[in-house]
């Protein structure tokens, strides 16, 4: 998949479809906006897509340190 690009928000994870809606429900979940950009083609045991998620520029730092916190 090509990078989606967004005027005013940027890419903070590319990845799998399913790892972008559990990154998009964290950083939703700490008052920070997201839009998830790829497919929704799931199968029983795989994931068959690639997404992005975006968030507006003023908050990419704030989503990017959020996601490394979670990584720990």
């Amino acid at each position: 998949m090509g990078s989606v690009t967004v005027k005013g928000w940027e890419v903070v994870f590319r990845g799998e479809r399913l790892q972008a809606d559990l990154v998009a429900a964290v950083l939703q979940a700490n008052g920070i906006a997201v839009e998830v950009f790829g497919d929704t083609a799931y199968s029983v045991a795989v994931n068959f897509t690639e997404a992005q998620v975006l968030v507006p520029e003023d908050m990419a730092e704030t989503a990017k340190g959020l996601l490394k916190q979670a990584e720990r």
